[in-house]
């Protein structure tokens, strides 16, 4: 996937709540770099065996709000709402659609990667990756969640590089400054809807 759909905007989000190595998120496919990634993976789970740390240890609610702004952040499909409500139910943590409308409002988009930016996933990897993003956007997480390596998110983004200033943008130039995600409610949805206003045309943000 080389764009922002939902398998690398799932990948992220598993990563920032903590679930894979640091920086397995967006490798490319035919990047080395994944055989490494699968042989440590391995070895750290066997480890993860003997030390009784399992996945329940790991979400909880500063791990799932560390995974919605990733998203956010990346400009991340909207499917990544439904299977994080489900992975947060699944682990006893209350989301909803109005906590993702809460987090998306202060949250700005730097990931400047197709369909809301210009530029692959595997530009966004070589450019600082996700560690690079969420190194740029430490004081909207909470850097002390766990993580499968043992460590805390913010010991394992601390100093984390970006390359590419345009891949990854910075704060001060944002590729949108906040609700890279908007929910939306009404008659047409009484429940709910949410899109992506970052990845649509202006004329298609306005309905009546």
């Amino acid at each position: 996937c080389m764009t922002m759909g939902t398998a690398s905007t799932m990948t992220s989000a598993a990563e920032a709540m903590g679930l894979t190595l640091p920086g397995a998120a967006s490798i490319p496919a035919p990047d080395s770099r994944h055989a490494q990634m699968a042989s440590l993976t391995g070895k750290r789970v066997v480890d993860m065996v003997w030390e009784d740390l399992k996945p329940r240890d790991i979400v909880d609610a500063r791990a799932i709000d560390n995974a919605v702004t990733a998203v956010l952040a990346l400009g991340g499909s909207t499917n990544a709402v439904v299977h994080l409500i489900a992975v947060a139910r699944r682990a006893g943590v209350p989301l909803d659609l109005a906590r993702f409308d809460a987090l998306a409002r202060r949250t700005p988009v730097l990931a400047n990667v197709r369909p809301s930016g210009k530029y692959l996933m595997e530009d966004f990897f070589y450019a600082g990756g996700l560690r690079g993003l969420l190194a740029r956007l430490s004081d909207l997480l909470d850097g002390t969640a766990l993580t499968v390596n043992g460590r805390t998110l913010g010991e394992n983004v601390a100093g984390s590089p970006v390359y590419q200033d345009d891949v990854i943008r910075t704060r001060d130039n944002a590729l949108v400054a906040n609700s890279g995600l908007a929910v939306l409610t009404g008659n047409l949805a009484p429940h709910g809807a949410v899109i992506k206003p970052a990845a649509m045309e202006a004329r298609l943000q306005v309905h009546t």
